[in-house]
């Protein structure tokens, strides 16, 4: 998110925003030209030219408040088409740099920094440019009224860049914060408002007004900080500012009465004043504002960054999994580690173990979502040889099945139509048939995620298939049938046990009828 990526998102629109908010400051100047031309009409008595300019000034008036509507509106396309561009940028970051990302992160980045880079650094642009340019048309104007006034507004714009030095650094921590800080807010509200129910069965509502007033009070201090900045750099401004302006009356008055200018410059002298405050003042805190920016765009330009990738998978096809010396330290001191283990192509194992030996934390190191602090993850092809893995080719059923806002046909395919002629056959194997029947639309049925239009076993039985239909060489379930009722997971089970796939089930109960189906069993201690 940088001024280059703002231009080059639409280049020819934004020369029209360009020579639209030149043309601003130029006819605001042009109008206090005019003010001074119908003054000395006035003095001379002469009142058809006083009526003529009086009509332009008019006219300059009505096209200036025109002008600034469309540079509004330029402006505002112009930063929307680059949020989307940004948008797709970090959402195509997160899916091919292979990294596990926070939702919360991501609904930060997506919103509220894009909102911040909006409100604080591309809204600037206008008044940065409109700013600069109405200086220059006074200093133009001034040079043509006398030398004297030039250079005491020289040497007041001068003074007044310098200003944002002051207060650039405690603006940027101050704007840096409000991210920060909303990404905290995001944080809670996610992590606290998913046990709603549990909260309300149990009437802790306090805690939960608590907890959530807490990250609400420092993402409101932080908003406050940053405002607070902004009107003490405005404060700093104005008061330089009408020093300057006043200085600048009395120099004037000083020439009028010596008469180096004509007294309609002294009635446009504040004029003067007031354009200039406007334009340093514009300038100034803009600049100050736009500065502050750089750590939120730094973080968006991160994630918005071209990952290289391959549609076409490098890895070859897993058969088989080996862990060597594997152990993994979490920040509080605790550790896992795991013994040797080697399942072979083909197997199906049932994984038991301790609560926390670490059952669901091996998936997620044999899926790579973790990395561990020692050892390995081995793969193998069919032939027993080392290899690196395309990752497609596992399936992975997690205790809470990940589903999307679109049919039940493409929930079990993920969108590859090629797949639809199977759907059908795998479902009946899945035992998802007398589920999908209760639906009028059938496998067409949208799930509704805010809903929540199917059960916690028909999303469970959905994700077995999406496992099943893409043949993946290695299944990895945890605690994938616990939504289902016991005699439809023996016969989902005993369907699954059948294919040539490498199977890891973890299971917290089951019965020996179980167990039987499986080739053995790994216990983990912890």
């Amino acid at each position: 998110m940088t001024f280059k990526n703002f231009v080059k998102i639409n280049p020819f629109r934004f020369v029209a925003f360009l020579l639209v908010t030149i043309l601003i400051p130029i006819l605001s100047v042009l109008g206090t030209y005019l003010v001074q031309q119908e003054t000395n009409s006035v003095v001379a008595r002469n009142w058809q030219q006083f009526v003529l300019i009086n009509t332009v000034s008019i006219i300059v008036l009505a096209a200036n408040y025109c002008l600034y509507s469309v540079a509004t509106y330029l402006t505002k396309v112009q930063q929307q088409e680059l949020n989307d561009k940004v948008r797709r940028q970090i959402v195509e970051h997160y899916y091919f740099d292979k990294k596990e990302h926070h939702v919360s992160d991501a609904q930060n980045r997506l919103t509220n920094d894009l909102t911040i880079i909006n409100d604080n650094y591309f809204l600037n642009i206008y008044f940065i440019i409109y700013g600069a340019v109405q200086i220059i048309a006074i200093l133009v104007y001034l040079i043509a009224l006398n030398w004297t006034l030039l250079i005491a507004n020289v040497v007041m714009v001068l003074l007044s860049l310098a200003l944002p030095k002051l207060i650039e650094a405690p603006l940027s921590r101050a704007t840096n914060l409000i991210s920060e800080s909303n990404q905290k807010y995001i944080d809670t509200l996610n992590e606290w408002l998913a046990g709603l129910d549990q909260i309300r069965q149990f009437m802790a509502g306090a805690k939960l007004f608590s907890v959530s007033q807490k990250a609400s009070k420092k993402l409101e201090d932080a908003t406050v900080k940053q405002t607070a900045y902004t009107k003490l750099l405005n404060g700093i401004n104005g008061t330089v500012s009408a020093i300057f302006g006043l200085l600048i009356f009395i120099l004037t008055g000083y020439l009028v009465k010596n008469g180096a200018v004509t007294i309609g410059v002294l009635l446009i002298v504040g004029n003067f004043r007031f354009y200039l405050n406007q334009s340093l003042e514009m300038i100034t805190v803009s600049r100050g504002e736009m500065k502050g920016t750089i750590a939120v765009r730094e973080k968006v330009n991160k994630d918005a960054e071209f990952v290289p990738h391959d549609f076409n998978h490098d890895g070859k096809v897993p058969a088989a999994i080996a862990t060597e010396n594997l152990s993994l330290q979490f920040p509080n001191g605790e550790k896992l580690t795991y013994p040797d283990l080697t399942i072979n192509q083909g197997e199906k194992i049932l994984l038991t173990g301790d609560s926390g030996a670490g059952k669901s934390t091996l998936f997620k190191l044999v899926l790579g979502q973790i990395k561990p602090s020692s050892g390995k993850i081995i793969f193998k092809d069919q032939n027993g040889e080392q290899i690196t893995p395309d990752m497609s080719h596992i399936g992975y059923i997690p205790q809470d099945p990940v589903v999307f806002p679109a049919s039940i046909s493409d929930n079990i395919t993920m969108f590859d139509e090629k797949l639809d002629p199977q759907v059908k056959k795998v479902v009946s194997e899945i035992k998802l048939s007398t589920d999908v029947d209760k639906f009028k639309d059938g496998l067409n049925h949208e799930l509704d995620l805010d809903k929540l239009n199917i059960s916690g076993g028909q999303r469970q039985k959905i994700v077995l298939a999406r496992a099943k239909i893409h043949d993946s060489d290695i299944i990895l379930i945890d605690e994938g049938t616990s939504a289902i009722d016991q005699n439809a997971t023996m016969k989902i089970l005993d369907n699954l046990v059948k294919t040539p796939a490498t199977i890891v089930f973890i299971a917290h109960n089951f019965n020996e009828k179980m167990r039987d189906l499986f080739d053995r069993e790994i216990h983990l201690v912890k």
